[in-house]
């Protein structure tokens, strides 16, 4: 039995807006990254690997060439960056059209078709350079196009050609690495099941999230109260200090209340008639 897909609804019309495309300006570089997976790759190396049929169906490969593609040109590598990026920003939304993997599918894709990838992201760069573009997304690229008739220089354009092909084959062998190394350390950083920005159970339930709400804020009115009385206990300790230097000293019930005695004297005393030691 052979596999089926989960519909990429790319197509689809909304009531507002009525394309998922129209999330995104025409002339926005995942748009072209879209059409050029759509158009121009040959998946059979990534669909021909789908054989049973049984289970949920997977997204569908062109969609999730599409937005690893996209991700690593927009310099994010890390399948948690790029699973939330589905949730939050219109490019990504756009392309996994309001039907977003989780970073466990993202990271199991590229695993999975890890060479397939290498090569297909080779031939977009190719393609993209040959074009003449001179970058796509945060990737640079060289944008001059070689001459098909170029007969009188053609051995110095192999030469480049190659030259070329071998440095593109090394940007794609970074972002690859890349992620690789980036899934890793989220993976070590928050649990290989997390995607480390979950919200705690209690922030879901209004009465429970209240409650620490409440608790929160108690504290807090807590800590301000300690902090005020600090704050005038060490007032007082200078202001003692100020008037011992100049021969003056505080009432001494006002100098008790501020050290937290009981008051056992209102009128004010002279030095003098401070109790004293032995």
């Amino acid at each position: 039995m052979s596999k089926y897909f989960r519909p990429w609804n790319i197509d689809q019309t909304l009531l507002l807006p009525p394309n998922v495309q129209d999330f995104v300006p025409k002339g926005h570089v995942s748009r072209f990254i879209v059409e050029l997976v759509r158009e121009s790759l040959d998946l059979k190396e990534i669909t021909g690997s789908y054989v049973s049929g049984l289970g949920q169906p997977p997204f569908d490969p062109r969609m999730m060439v599409a937005l690893l593609l996209h991700g690593y040109a927009s310099g994010l590598y890390s399948s948690r960056r790029i699973a939330k990026a589905c949730r939050e920003r219109n490019d990504f939304v756009m392309i996994v059209a309001l039907d977003p993997p989780d970073f466990r599918t993202i990271s199991g894709f590229r695993k999975r078709h890890l060479k397939a990838l290498g090569e297909l992201f080779l031939q977009v760069l190719k393609l993209c350079e040959t074009a003449g573009l001179v970058k796509l997304g945060h990737v640079a690229l060289d944008g001059t196009k070689i001459k098909a008739n170029a007969s009188k220089h053609k051995a110095m354009s192999y030469e480049r050609m190659k030259k070329r092909e071998a440095e593109l084959k090394a940007e794609v062998a970074r972002m690859l690495a890349a992620a690789e190394a980036a899934d890793a350390q989220e993976d070590e950083t928050f649990g290989k099941d997390k995607r480390g920005d979950e919200m705690p159970d209690w922030a879901g339930d209004k009465q429970e999230r209240l409650a620490k709400i409440q608790q929160a804020m108690a504290a807090l009115e807590a800590e301000a109260r300690l902090a005020a009385e600090e704050e005038r206990r060490i007032e007082a300790e200078k202001e003692q200090q100020r008037m011992s230097a100049n021969g003056m000293v505080r009432p001494y019930a006002s100098f008790l209340s501020w050290q937290g005695a009981p008051k056992t004297r209102s009128t004010p005393c002279l030095r003098s008639s401070i109790p004293q030691s032995p």
